[in-house]
């Protein structure tokens, strides 16, 4: 009954006291409770009390602890391969490394078991203290240090002083295993007891790797050296930045006793762990490469390397939504990665709310070679319209965002589920609601635009007469968002065509108003004033399916909408640049894959900082931001005159 309820002091007195065969079977009888704890603070502590028990009693099994900013899990498969050669033991499951996890690993660990390992995070300072007092291990692995998680410590240094915890925390007949090719790592030496191993390509390294190649669709092959042996380890997996993992597998296999060619046998077997630069290849010839678990900004470096050498029919890169991007920002982060994937990758698609933004990244000389979407379905649908035997695609991407399994998915099988940002932790192949039809749509087949929403009847597409120049008011509809941050640019060009004595025409797709915008007798410009029926979000592909679709002329277009990032009541213009996260302007950029878009902003920014965004722009102006706007519209109509001189030539 104490155990049951949870109550972490009694159940440490039932452990202390009971006999030894007792205890194996009260945790055998706990294994199943153990396995489905998650995310319950008492419960999580209830846990970690209980493995502070249990750990005492196992004198037996190796307890082996592995850090670092990347690598971690691969280096803990590897590890599990290697000892489990000859041994018996368990590791944490998948990438579960915090303190909870690392407690529940210890819970299953039994007299007979010969080792146990865990991977354990450095997520933030201080978090590795609890972690190595419940572990308490003999052998450390540090992978390498780099800038995820930089966000919570003041410098990378921080965070390598975390994971040198680790080998602090190793006893003087323990065994240290750190990477000779990170300096940071290697300074760790000087503050262990323990025996080090050092590994690497550097020549001082005591496990050395030579002759290192992974050239797709060839796997990473090495010859590995430790004093006067040397033996050729050829693994499954992809790209030659798997080499402290792979290095680091085999220092621990050979501080547990194991001989280098027992470590290299053992290594072959074990295949990439998923998402992890994981290979999939269809019956049809397309061969994918799955590294879509998540996507900090400096890891993309090793997937440019692994691309540049792949030899393939034609390579493409998926690019989802970053998960860390360092001290830069986010904008620059995307354009940085957009032009050195142009170099490497025969077409290179973006997807996601930040997809838009690198567009001005893309190589003038090869223009079909940068694409952006908005959504993964989209992605999909353009990817798999291309991709042949012999292709290679490489899926970059975050799973709690992009889910980008799904584009290998939807190649095989009918996809139903097509949320983005679903927030889900794990990949969709595992997911109980794959099955369950999602409200995203298509908004734009590869080789036909179409209409994302339900429409009325549609009559043909409507063709821009000669020099005339298209305005269209980013809005809704709904009689609900009238007056409100959202509708602005429907009462903009209400405005315009006020101002220019236009008359406003009813078509199932909206309402168009065509004629002359005059600034004097000298400067008159053929104009057509749109409002579209379509939700806002989805304008892009509506214009492209009303204006005649891929023959549009985008140089001949003028968006004109709200910007939360202007102060209220100012007019800006632009020519060019990101959509600054409005949604309904990212889809015209998607719809017409340019950034090179004409723009008049109204801003209807706001003083408050914790400001509810959907709240704020759908709701109706109080009287003296009301005020703000209307002098702000009355200045529209010159404003508007200056955009449309700027018009750019025909090519």
């Amino acid at each position: 009954g104490a155990v049951v309820s949870g109550q972490s002091a009694t159940v440490q007195i039932v452990m202390i006291a009971a006999p030894r065969k007792a205890g194996d079977r009260l945790m055998a009888a706990l294994d199943w409770r153990v396995r489905s704890v998650f995310g319950d603070p008492t419960m999580d502590r209830w846990v970690v009390n209980l493995a502070r028990a249990w750990r005492p009693r196992l004198k037996k099994p190796v307890f082996i602890g592995i850090t670092g900013s990347a690598g971690k899990t691969t280096t803990k498969e590897l590890l599990l391969g290697v000892l489990s050669h000859a041994s018996r033991g368990i590791a944490n499951p998948g990438t579960l490394n915090v303190l909870p996890e690392v407690a529940k690993t210890v819970l299953r660990v039994r007299r007979k078991h010969d080792f146990c390992i865990a991977e354990m995070t450095e997520d933030r300072p201080g978090v590795m203290d609890e972690q190595l007092s419940l572990l308490q291990p003999s052998i450390g692995i540090v992978t390498i240090v780099e800038s995820d998680h930089v966000a919570a410590y003041s410098s990378v240094d921080g965070i390598a002083a975390e994971m040198q915890k680790l080998v602090a925390s190793l006893p003087a007949d323990g065994f240290a295993l750190l990477n000779a090719d990170d300096p940071r790592v290697l300074a760790m030496a000087a503050y262990c007891r323990a025996k080090v191993i050092t590994f690497g390509i550097s020549p001082n390294a005591q496990l050395r790797a030579e002759n290192v190649s992974s050239i797709w669709p060839a796997r990473l092959k090495l010859a590995v050296v430790y004093g006067d042996e040397q033996v050729t380890v050829v693994t499954q997996l992809c790209g030659t930045h798997w080499l402290p993992s792979v290095l680091g597998a085999i220092g621990a296999g050979l501080a547990t006793g194991m001989t280098l060619s027992a470590c290299a046998e053992a290594i072959a077997k074990v295949p990439p762990f998923e998402g992890r630069m994981q290979p999939v290849t269809l019956p049809d010839g397309v061969s994918f490469v799955r590294d879509d678990l998540k996507a900090p900004f400096w890891t993309f470096d090793t997937c440019f390397e692994f691309l540049a050498t792949a030899q393939a029919r034609q390579k493409f890169i998926v690019v989802g939504e970053l998960s860390e991007v360092g001290s830069i920002k986010k904008a620059i982060a995307y354009r940085r990665i957009a032009a050195k994937a142009q170099t490497v990758a025969d077409v290179t698609v973006f997807v996601g709310p930040w997809a838009s933004s690198v567009l001005s990244a893309r190589d003038p000389e090869r223009p079909q070679a940068l694409h952006a979407f908005g959504s993964v379905r989209d992605a999909s649908k353009f990817i798999n319209a291309q991709a042949r035997e012999g292709d290679l695609i490489f899926l970059k991407g975050s799973i709690k965002n992009d889910h980008l399994l799904r584009i290998i998915l939807e190649r095989t099988q009918e996809v139903a589920c097509w949320r983005d940002n679903c927030q889900r932790m794990m990949f969709c192949d595992a997911c109980s609601h794959r099955m369950e039809p999602s409200s995203a749509p298509l908004s734009k087949a590869p080789d036909l635009p179409v209409s994302t929403e339900p429409q009325p009847p549609q009559s043909h597409p409507i063709a821009l007469m000669e020099q005339e120049q298209l305005i269209v008011g980013l809005g809704n509809h709904d009689p609900a968002f009238e007056g409100t941050p959202h509708n602005i640019g429907f009462e903009v060009v209400e405005r315009l065509a006020q101002e220019w004595g236009l008359i406003w025409e009813t078509t199932p797709e909206g309402w168009v108003a065509r004629g002359i915008a005059a600034r004097g007798a000298a400067k008159t410009y053929p104009v057509c004033l749109v409002k579209l029926r379509s939700e806002i979000n989805y304008t892009g592909a509506n214009i492209l399916a009303l204006f005649g679709g891929a023959n549009f002329e985008t140089r001949r277009c003028i968006l004109v909408f709200d910007d939360l990032a202007v102060p209220l009541g100012e007019l800006r213009q632009r020519v060019t640049g990101g959509a600054g996260g409005h949604r309904g302007v990212a889809s015209v950029l998607e719809a017409f894959q340019t950034n090179a878009v004409r723009r008049l902003k109204l801003g209807v920014g706001h003083a408050t900082t914790t400001l509810d965004r959907p709240t704020y722009v759908t709701t109706r102006f109080d009287a003296e931001s009301r005020a703000r706007v209307e002098l702000a519209m009355a200045d529209a109509p010159a404003q508007m005159l200056d955009l449309l001189s700027r018009c750019p030539k025909a090519p």
